[in-house]
């Protein structure tokens, strides 16, 4: 079974390898390791992602083609946070015996996820392994491997005193569009179906602000994390690795009106989600006052509008959210694995 699909997805992917995307990827996919060659002038990244049946998704609700999307995609956001360019990945596959049929079309499904993603970020797969497994659950693992040039990552640790912090995008969309998918009242509620249909495909489907990252690595930007564990956690990262405090400004977290209209026919807080539900995969960083302007302009080029401005980096520890003259410590209050 393992050399099987081993065999069929590089099949699949063949058609990047004789892109020859980078020259320096030696050799890819069929010996020991693959070998890379050390690009001039630049330093190699590496991240790593699992993904867990039960634990991280359902497959009465994810379809294949995104399962292979998505898990693409979470590795990507990370690359991107860092503000570098994804090369190459080694996938890791546990298959439980319910899916060792490899001719079903969950695999067929799969792979042109796989392949369409790939694709769309030049990503060339070169290795990994499989695992069959006896009456467990269905495991993914990807490695991605990137590169930036030098002295150009961006950290969690580099936010400095008085930095205006920044998310990229609207935040909560992808929890309300779990809440839909896990909750059959939700399924089934007065939504208008366009809603639903944004909502869920957010969870899904998200897509990594790529081009976005490599943009702020070279206008200044101090910190930055990608939105995957919710704004909370995510923001006390940058925080204590930094050893300031970010206060946040209730006002200003960007809800989007899907999100909106979710709330107010759920009764779940529209903030709530934003701040604390993740999965969104949006960027989130600190720039200097003084280059605030020029990277909203430069950025919004990107995103198609600027981005949004959630608060100021100060002396102190953790996250404060301030709301209507309160003040409220929401430090690591996200997603915990």
């Amino acid at each position: 079974m393992e050399l099987k699909l081993i065999e069929q997805i590089k099949r699949t992917c063949e058609k990047l390898d004789r892109e020859n995307l980078y020259e320096f990827i030696v050799k890819g996919i069929g010996d020991d390791c693959a070998e890379l060659a050390s690009p001039s002038g630049r330093n190699l990244i590496i991240t790593t992602d699992t993904m867990v049946e039960g634990t991280h998704f359902r497959l009465s609700y994810f379809p294949p083609e995104f399962l292979a999307r998505k898990l693409i995609s979470v590795n990507v956001s990370d690359i991107a946070a860092m503000g570098g360019m994804p090369f190459a990945a080694l996938l890791n596959l546990e298959v439980p015996s319910q899916l060792k049929d490899l001719d079903s079309p969950f695999w067929e499904e799969f792979k042109k996820g796989l392949l369409s993603q790939l694709t769309n970020f030049g990503i060339r797969l070169i290795g990994g392994d499989t695992v069959s497994l006896k009456d467990r659950r269905l495991g993914l693992t990807l490695t991605l491997l990137g590169f930036i040039e030098k002295e150009r990552a961006i950290y969690r640790s580099g936010a400095k005193e008085g930095d205006y912090i920044y998310v990229s995008g609207y935040v909560g969309e992808a929890g309300a569009g779990l809440k839909i998918l896990e909750n059959r009242s939700y399924k089934r509620h007065l939504l208008p179906r366009p809603v639903k249909r944004h909502l869920i495909l957010r969870y899904l489907d998200p897509t990594p602000r790529l081009k976005l990252g490599r943009l702020l690595s070279g206008l200044g930007v101090n910190a930055m994390i990608d939105v995957s564990d919710g704004m909370s956690t995510d923001l006390s990262h940058i925080a204590r690795e930094s050893g300031l405090c970010a206060r946040i400004f209730a006002k200003d977290i960007p809800i989007s009106r899907p999100l909106l209209l979710f709330s107010k026919m759920t009764k779940k807080s529209a903030l709530d989600l934003a701040l604390f539900s993740g999965e969104d995969f949006e960027l989130m960083w600190t720039i200097s006052p003084e280059q605030a302007r020029e990277m909203e302009k430069r950025a919004a080029k990107v995103i198609g509008r600027r981005p949004f401005f959630i608060g100021k980096m100060e002396r102190g520890e953790g996250v404060v959210l301030e709301r209507d003259g309160k003040e409220m410590d929401i430090t690591f209050k996200g997603y915990e694995h």
